[in-house]
């Protein structure tokens, strides 16, 4: 018994290689190239594999995986290439499978008790794991070319019953499928051969595969929309069809119950869709599915004939069509038969058939072409790299080889094993024989050199269609023969001389090729030439060569009777042989059939010295020689072109470098190569270095409109990337160990530590508990390069540290009892509790989307601790606040966890994830304490602002139009696509912050999108909007309410919706007026309880967004009249000490009259009642309706008195309120001035604050001071995130005037109110300085913050609240990163966000809800333009960028690009950038939503010459010159020929050297530093002088003038030919000296004794 290990599949796959199986019992190892994979061991239970084989399935579009594919009795298994695998249950038993390009080819086993066979197909393809095994569509030549196309063909069972635009299912039970061929060297044609034994013969098919589906784990396409109008499972696209799991069955169980009896039609779409089946039979091989639905032979057949025909507009993947027929026929289809595509020599597929020890060959129109006698045939790649050769195995057991398949067999002469039986598999030019006892592999690649292929190539452009394949043949077998390489340039040649090679015979030329050869010598001549030039640009092709090819030319061209040629190829250099004139032509001869040839020959060197020439044409190429010569029956053979590649880019470049047209067509031929660089390290050193000189100087003057591979080739990546929008950032390395190596304070370093850094390591940790962020490497990159010459970032992190214990110098004696409310320890802590708890909001803003997420975890949230150690004390004192006092610290520390995701990430989390981070209810059975419980109220006040957290990082789409209600389009996050079930399960805890919390999260997740069932959900929770009397079953406070009411706002905000103003009007109108008690709703131990004061509020923003900036302009709420009606509700309202409307105090009354004003006084409707609700509400809603329209008559509505009196009663508060609504509907008349600030502040109060002036009053003081934080606020919102100088400056001016208040003492209970008052408004100064810099970082700002962050008795909790905020502005995200918007929208929001009034405790929300402090989120944008380095992705350090009369460092807040038409950037060490953005509006919107400008390091290539080995190039050029003038009459020819080349490229890069293109301008000061410093241009000339000194020094000697009169006048003799022809070249070579019909023509008019000296003068 064998067991040794059996192969059973081979698969040569040009990308990843050889694949092979071999299967030793049941294993089966999977190995590439001779290296192990994978191995499989199948069930021991069921070891039967019928078929094995390799197959290609597509994960991307039109990117093939090679996969193993076992076949079992009911089962399929894929193994991928990359480790991945599937398990395909099988509908039906496999007979035979065969693979295509991508997919398979299955055939059904066929069964005795078929009862409708002939209805049903035997063949089907399956296209990728996860699709269903397909029909085949039986195509004919209209459908085909509908077909190639790609067009949408639709199945019919039968052509009768085919509808509009279908094609038949391929379904004969008669075909067998026997074997599948498609073309290795690319392209889409595919055979299938199969025998029909009906007709007993051998038939091929032509298939083609249409919408190839990819695998959907890494593909899904687009359903097709033009499938709409079909009905049935041709309708499930790959979006909609189920997705299903690795390792798991494709196909649908059977059932074993049958389906009741239904419409036939309808029974098999209720079937489909249900995925029941249609019968009852236990054997596994007779059932059949098509879709999704598995029906069998027996014994339904009508209903599975209604199951079939319903398939009559499934679309078809695969079609096939009959394309040859066998002529004879068989009683049987033969064991041999077999099939493979080849290619002919002009690289067209050619199909090689093989039945019956017959090989047959057809052309593409499947003609015979030739036939022979065979055993075996294989595709090889034998003669050519990329094409394939027919190997064929003789009955004799020989091998022979068919170049192109079209010639007749030559016999391989190698040691090849004798007595082959057939070949095994072939893996490009090596094959597997099988021999009598063994398997052999050998190899059966014929080398070839370059040169000699180039040769035989070239002559396919002259030669007909029928004798270059002669000729081909005759060249393989002689290069069979060749023991060398170097041999076979020398015998290619001679077989073309002399027609035959002596030592082959089966190399001889046949006639007609020699005729051919002879008739057409000129052509032949000009294409040797071609050759001839693009070799001597070669680095690595010997100089011998080029000899024997110049001694042909010659030879040939004195054969052929072409003396022109003969006489310009000596001129060029070439050295003929000695035996030159053997054929026995006299130079008489010669010379008379001068004048009458006239043959073309190309010199590279003349063409491009006849620059000067304004006429001048491009270089030729051989692709002209059907136009020069007349040839019209050649057709260039499969790369042939390439043989002259290096000659045709390198004339291209010098005629575009010449002419001085466009200078991106200099290297755009070059740049279109597959690989430009492999090319240009195949030219010569100086070649290179003319390549080398040429890259380097459009590197700087490329512009961006050049084409893309030009950019690539010069090493512009940084142009392709600025202005490419498939270029992606994200597939730099900016991760891991890059973004390590950019930063700084980054260690990667893996020493042991030793005992001392432990030590003190332990000793940090103990004596500081800091947060535990994982800050991500972008964030820290941001911040590092921004902040990297100081600490101000680490000082403000150590500021806003929520876990750090505060050192004190507070000494705490023994005696003091430290529950003693008036004790210093209990004092201090209760005053750093109210600085600590504030932080969280800062946190929110400091690490703003900074932290990578791990959606495989919960997000970890941070609680602050209120920490101390005083003075003499080693441990740390804590505080332990009440339960009421932290829901709402707790909430903000889930907000800043929620907020510190990045965003991008986030958008990508499923709402599922929300449901991780849900806290684990309490276990009461051990928590006696209520410790639990405790805490399990704590993780649900952070829950719930981790809720709202995840709902302001939500991308918006705001697709939505007015009116448009339907338009449900949310953004993108976890909120956005929150199942009901889980909103309700959020929502029916009751609790308070987590309502708040969900109903905000949700509307600004899907603000501006109208979503209907967020709209649903927020009004529920709004009284007014229910039913009588179901409000009191909610029992909702204020707070939810009024965030619902908001939330209404967010999600109908910029839509002008009718209906949400009328309800937002209603509600400020029912609540003016009106004293609403909460104190019997619901216990005051409730967190988001409020008062109707916040409610009333909430109803004017909610209002003020639905309509923000509209005014007078919208049409659907003009006859609402809001102006009248809000400003109604302003003159009617009863706030705390405000002035009713109705009874103003004339203006124009004069002050001084005591009695007149006393009068008016007592005719005032003063108020004092604290639950009477203000007008703030109404006066939002006016400003935020009418902001930034300039509207005068609602500015006019909310101004203030002008009399002192008036001003004097009111609450200045509202002074303020009133005056930034003002400004913001005025907001472009605000000014960043001192002026505009004084101008906006009432007449009465103008005085300096901050003088002690005793006219000032108390009460005109705090007014005064409300007044200047008001008009600071407005300016700090127009110029939010502008960084703009004068608004800045103007803002903290006025911040030390009212820190100078501040700070005074208060010694009286006047002072204390102007004290309190200027704290106040010093809140919003910290917000206004700091929105103007917003993530700039700006030290002056920090300095002034960092001044108010100690913890004193007089800051409360809102203090430190707002300056902790302007803290965390300031470095938002880190820094450097984002800041925030400016936008209409973002004004608006901002104003919610820095509501004016903070808390003045931890539970304050009666005028604004804390939670609504966060909306500042929604207007930060990532404005950061960042330059990077194109090759790494990371930061440049020190780049400059320049913005019209502007220079900023990166990283730099984004610039209003419609004010700048051109962006440069010069950092050290990369190529500057110079972006025109003006002309070009792509790369303008480009960079405004990347934010990011590359940069190219300035490095030059490594692999091309250099200016040191270019002058060491004209070194040698100088001395081989040197050394041939002293040996010229002895010299080799291959030395000569060398020398005479670099002399004429010497002359054509002096030629080169003077163009412009070259030329450095006068502005690129890099220019010669990307040149190692040196003038090539300078080099090149004096050596070019050097040269033609010495040349023209060996002209003088009168042997030099006696052998060149000789030449011009024919009479050189045999004797001194081969020396007086290196003598000539040199001379023609260095100087422009004329030929010799036009020397004689001169000889005219000068005598023949002075020619030579008249000629070397001129």
């Amino acid at each position: 018994m064998d067991r040794r290990p059996r192969l059973v599949a081979v698969l040569d796959d040009t990308a990843t290689g050889c694949h092979r199986a071999q299967l030793h019992n049941t294993t089966i190892s999977w190995s590439v190239n001779g290296r192990f994979v994978r191995s499989f061991r199948m069930s021991e239970t069921k070891p039967t594999i019928e078929h094995v084989l390799f197959a290609r399935f597509a994960t991307e579009p039109n990117v093939p995986v090679v996969s193993l594919c076992i076949f079992g009795i009911d089962t399929l298994n894929i193994y991928y290439y990359s480790g991945e695998s599937f398990l395909v249950a099988l509908p039906f038993a496999v007979a035979r499978v065969c693979s295509l390009q991508q997919g398979l080819l299955v055939q059904r086993q066929a069964t005795e008790s078929l009862v409708f066979g002939s209805s049903l197909p035997s063949l089907f393809s399956l296209q990728s794991p996860r699709s269903e095994f397909t029909m085949l569509g039986l195509g004919h030549l209209p459908d085909m070319d509908r077909v190639t196309r790609n067009q949408h063909v639709m199945l019919s069972p039968t052509p009768s019953r085919a509808t509009s635009g279908a094609i038949p299912v391929f379904n004969d039970p008669n075909i067998e499928l026997l074997d599948t061929a498609s073309s290795r060297s690319g392209g889409s044609a595919q055979y299938v051969l199969c025998w029909d034994s009906s007709a007993r013969r051998h038939l091929v098919y032509q298939c083609i595969v249409i919408d190839q589906p990819a695998d959907s784990a890494d593909y899904t396409g687009d359903p097709d929309p033009s499938l709409s109008q079909f009905s049935g499972i041709s309708q499930l696209s790959s979006a909609s069809r189920p997705r299903m799991a690795r390792q798991t069955s494709l196909s649908v169980q059977r059932r074993t119950s049958a389906a009741p009896p239904i419409g036939p039609l309808a029974a098999a779409a209720s079937r489909r869709k249900s995925g029941f089946t249609s019968a009852v039979k236990n054997d596994r091989r007779s059932s059949i599915m098509f879709g999704r639905v598995s029906f069998n032979d027996s014994p339904a057949p009508s209903y599975a004939a209604d199951i079939f025909y319903e398939q009559r507009q499934m679309r078809a993947q695969v079609v096939l069509q009959l394309c040859w027929t066998e002529r004879r026929q068989r009683d049987e289809p033969c064991a041999d038969a077999r099939i493979c595509v080849v290619q002919s020599v002009v690289g067209s597929n050619v199909l090689c058939l093989m039945a019956g020890g017959t090989v047959v060959t057809l052309d593409a129109a499947f003609e015979e072409i030739m036939r022979c006698p065979a055993a075996s045939m294989a595709p090889v790649r034998a003669t050519r790299p990329d094409m394939d050769d027919l190997l064929l195995v003789s009955s004799a057991g020989n091998l022979q080889l068919a170049p192109g398949g079209t010639i007749k067999p030559l016999p391989l002469q190698r040691n090849y094993p004798p007595n082959i039986l057939r070949v095994v598999y072939t893996q490009s030019s090596k094959v597997a024989l099988e021999t009598s006892g063994h398997t052999a592999e050998v190899s059966v690649q014929v080398p070839i050199l370059p040169l000699a292929r180039s040769l035989v190539a070239s002559l396919s452009f002259v030669l007909s269609q029928t004798a270059y394949p002669l000729l081909w043949r005759a060249a393989i077998a002689l290069f069979m023969h060749c023991k060398a390489q170097d041999d076979q340039v020398g015998r290619l040649l001679s077989l073309l001389l002399h027609g035959s090679d002596k030592r082959v015979a089966s190399a001889a030329l046949p006639a007609r090729v020699k005729a051919e050869l002879r008739d057409r010598a000129s052509a032949v001549l000009f294409a040797f030439r071609m050759v001839y030039e693009d070799t001597a640009l070669q680095k690595s092709e010997t100089f011998e060569h080029l000899s024997a090819l110049g001694q042909f030319m010659l030879q040939f061209s004195l054969h052929t009777g072409q003396t022109r040629v003969h006489q310009a190829l000596v001129r060029a250099g070439m050295v003929p042989a000695a035996t030159v004139d053997a054929v026995g032509i006299s130079v008489k001869t010669r010379q008379r059939s001068a004048d009458s040839d006239a043959a073309v020959v190309p010199s590279l060197t003349k063409w491009a010295l006849s620059a000067a020439d304004s006429q001048m044409q491009s270089f030729p190429t051989l692709d002209h020689i059907g136009n020069l010569f007349g040839i019209t029956d050649a057709e260039p053979a499969a790369g042939a072109r390439d043989s002259t590649k290096l000659l045709n880019i390198t004339s291209n470049m010098l005629y575009q470098l010449m002419i001085e047209r466009d200078t991106a067509l200099v290297l755009r031929q070059l740049a279109n190569d597959k690989d430009p660089m492999r090319l240009i390290c195949q030219l010569s050193t100086d070649m290179q270095w003319l390549v080398h000189s040429v890259i380097e100087t459009m590197k700087l003057r490329c512009i961006s409109s050049w084409p893309l591979s030009v950019l690539a080739l010069i090493g512009r990546h940084d142009m392709i990337a600025n202005t490419n929008e498939n270029f992606d950032g994200n597939d730099l390395a900016t991760s891991g160990q890059a973004y390590e190596s950019a930063l700084g304070g980054v260690s990667t370093s893996t020493e042991p530590k030793s005992i001392t850094e432990l030590c003190e390591q332990v000793l940090e940790s103990s004596r500081t508990e800091t947060e535990t962020w994982e800050q991500s490497s972008k964030a820290q990159e941001f911040s590092t390069v921004a902040f990297s010459r100081d600490l101000r970032l680490e000082e403000v992190e150590r500021l806003l540290n929520m876990r750090a214990p505060t050192f004190t110098a507070i000494s705490l004696g023994e005696s003091s009892d430290p529950d003693d409310p008036n004790g210093p320890r209990l004092q201090f802590l209760t005053h750093l509790a109210q600085r600590v708890l504030a932080l969280p909001l800062s946190q929110a803003l400091l690490r703003y989307s900074s932290q990578q997420l791990k959606p495989q975890s919960s997000l970890p949230i941070i609680y602050p601790k209120v920490a101390a150690r005083f003075r003499g004390h080693k441990t740390d004192i804590t505080w332990t606040p009440g339960e009421a006092e932290m829901n709402w610290p707790l909430f903000h520390s889930g907000v800043a966890a929620a907020l510190s995701v990045e965003r991008d990430q986030l958008c990508s989390v499923h709402s599922s994830w929300v449901l991780l981070n849900w806290p684990s209810d309490p276990d009461d059975s051990n928590d006696s304490a209520g410790s639990a419980a405790r805490e399990f109220d704590a993780a649900m006040a952070s829950h719930a602002g981790f809720l709202l957290g995840m709902g302001l990082l939500s991308v918006d789409k705001s697709e939505s139009s007015e009116g448009s209600a339907s338009k449900q389009d949310a953004g993108r996050g976890p909120l956005c696509n929150m199942p009901p079930w889980q909103a309700f399960k959020y929502l029916s805890k009751r609790h308070g912050l987590t309502s708040i919390a969900l109903l905000l999260g949700c509307a600004c997740a899907h603000r501006g999108t109208m979503n209907s069932s967020v709209s649903k959900i927020l009004s529920l929770h709004i009284p007014n909007l229910l039913p009588p009397g179901s409000s009191e079953l909610m029992l909702l406070s204020y707070g939810t309410q009024a965030s619902a009411l908001l939330g209404l706002g967010l999600l109908y905000m910029q839509s002008q919706n009718r209906r949400m103003v009328e309800v937002m009007l209603h509600e400020l109108e029912i609540t003016q007026g009106e004293a609403r008690d909460s104190s019997n709703r619901l216990e005051n131990s409730d967190p988001a309880e409020s008062t109707a004061e916040c409610y009333s509020l909430s109803a004017g923003f909610a209002l003020g967004l639905v309509a923000i900036g509209c005014g007078q302009s919208t049409q659907s709420l003009a006859d609402l009249k809001l102006l009248d009606a809000l400003s109604a509700l302003v003159s009617e309202s009863y706030g705390t000490a405000s002035i009713s409307m109705r009874t103003r105090v004339s203006t124009n009354r004069d002050s001084s009259q005591q009695e007149t004003v006393l009068n008016d006084f007592a005719d005032m409707d003063i108020s004092a009642e604290r639950e009477m609700v203000s007008d703030l509400g109404p006066i939002a809603a006016i400003g935020l309706v009418f902001l930034g329209t300039n509207y005068n008559l609602a500015a006019q509505r909310l101004s203030l008195p002008r009399s002192i009196p008036h001003l004097r009663v009111l609450d200045p508060f509202v002074v303020m309120w009133k005056l930034l609504m003002q400004s913001l509907i005025m907001l472009e008349d605000i000014q960043p001035t001192l002026e505009w600030i004084e101008s906006r502040i009432p007449a009465a109060c103008t005085q300096d604050p901050a003088a002690d002036n005793e006219e000032l009053t108390s009460d005109l003081l705090r007014i005064r001071l409300h007044a200047v934080a008001a008009v600071c606020f407005a300016m700090a919102l127009k110029y939010a995130g502008s960084e703009n100088a004068a608004a800045h400056a103007a803002i903290l001016h006025h911040f030390d005037a009212l820190a100078t208040v501040a700070a005074k003492p208060s010694l009286s209970y006047e002072s204390s109110l102007t004290k309190a008052a200027a704290q106040s408004c010093l809140d919003i100064m910290c917000i206004s300085a700091s929105l103007v810099v917003a993530g700039s970082g700006d030290i002056s700002t920090m300095k002034r913050l960092r001044s108010l962050h100690s913890a004193t008795g007089s800051r409360l909790y809102g203090n430190h609240m707002a300056s902790h905020m302007a803290l965390g502005l300031l470095f938002i995200g880190g820094g450097a990163q984002f800041t925030i918007s400016n936008s209409t929208a973002s004004i608006a929001l901002l104003t919610i966000a820095f509501f004016p009034r903070f808390p003045q405790h931890y539970t304050d929300n009666n005028e604004h809800l804390q939670a609504w402090r966060h909306l500042w989120a929604l207007c930060v944008v990532p404005r950061c333009l960042v330059v990077r380095d194109v090759s790494t992705g990371k930061m440049c350090k020190d780049a400059v960028v320049v913005l019209g009369n502007k220079r900023a460092v990166s990283p730099l807040l984004f610039p209003l690009l419609e004010d700048t038409s051109a962006i440069q950037v010069d950092a050290p060490g990369y190529i500057p950038l110079k972006l025109d953005i003006a002309t070009n509006s792509h790369a303008r919107e480009l960079l405004s939503r990347r934010r990011v400008l590359y940069l190219q390091p300035m490095q030059n290539a490594q692999d091309l010459a250099d200016l040191s080995q270019y002058k060491e190039w004209l070194a040698a050029t100088l001395h081989s010159v040197e050394q041939l003038i002293q040996t010229w009459h002895s010299a080799d020819p291959a030395r000569t020929i060398s020398t005479i080349q670099s002399v004429q490229r010497l002359r054509i890069y002096v030629r080169v050297s003077r163009s412009s293109s070259l030329l450095p301008n006068a502005h690129d000061s890099s220019a010669l530093a990307l040149t190692n410093n040196g003038n090539w241009a300078e080099s090149t000339f004096l050596t070019w002088l050097a040269v033609r000194k010495h040349v023209l020094g060996l002209g003088q000697l009168d042997q030099c003038r006696r052998l060149l009169t000789r030449y011009w006048t024919g009479s050189v003799s045999e004797a001194d030919e081969p020396q007086s022809y290196t003598l000539i070249a040199l001379l023609y070579a260095t100087l422009d000296l004329p030929s010799p019909a036009d020397a004689m023509a001169i000889a005219k008019q000068v005598p023949v004794a002075q020619l030579v000296n008249y000629l070397f003068s001129c």
